[in-house]
């Protein structure tokens, strides 16, 4: 029963993430979700209290997916720069593998109300973080230049976060290749001049 169950509730997730993905979350109605499900909208009402339920599981998930993907990165031994390059790749790795839930997240995000917001927010700072540590790094090494560090921590997170916008897998590039080239124009732009 339990294996039904959560079948049951990913099948929900997968709906409602493509219409927020698609349609926002607002523009998307409790009933439009349950006809995703083949469901009565009333049926919807069995596995969720509302439908920022769904959105706020659906944002979790997918931070977890970001925090997981860079966190052994950030933990390992090598030089920071290639933490730094390593840590791009592996967002942009996280995007790829789900357009829709990076959608969802990059901008659906601002409809949470509190205090799933702040956590929303908290979290999501918290990465930033991770990024800027490495940057700051970088900086003290002598891998970049004498840059802002938040500054170039937002343009590097700027530029990858919004590949859920252009990138399909039926395009020209891979991940890695989009990771690649997305890496040594930022870091190359930040490197200081002669290393």
């Amino acid at each position: 029963m339990g294996d039904v169950a959560t079948h049951r509730r990913d099948e929900l997730l997968a709906a409602a993430e493509e219409l927020f993905a698609r349609r926002g979350f607002q523009a998307t109605s409790v009933r439009e979700i349950a006809d995703a499900m083949n469901i009565q909208a009333g049926s919807l009402y069995a596995h969720i209290e509302t439908k920022e339920d769904l959105l706020w599981e659906i944002l979790t998930a997918a931070a977890d997916r970001f925090f997981d993907a860079i966190n052994p990165v950030v933990g390992s031994d090598l030089v920071t720069i290639e933490k730094l390059r390593r840590a791009i790749a592996a967002h942009v790795g996280v995007i790829t593998n789900s357009v829709k839930s990076a959608a969802v997240y990059s901008t659906e995000w601002r409809h949470l109300t509190e205090p799933h917001r702040s956590e929303f927010a908290a979290r999501r700072d918290e990465y930033e973080k991770l990024f800027r540590s490495m940057v700051r790094e970088a900086i003290r090494e002598g891998a970049l230049g004498d840059v802002d560090e938040k500054f170039a921590t937002l343009l590097i997170l700027s530029s990858i976060n919004w590949i859920y916008q252009w990138y399909s897998p039926e395009g020209p590039m891979t991940p890695e290749d989009i990771a690649r080239r997305i890496t040594d124009l930022l870091l190359n732009g930040l490197r200081r001049a002669g290393t």
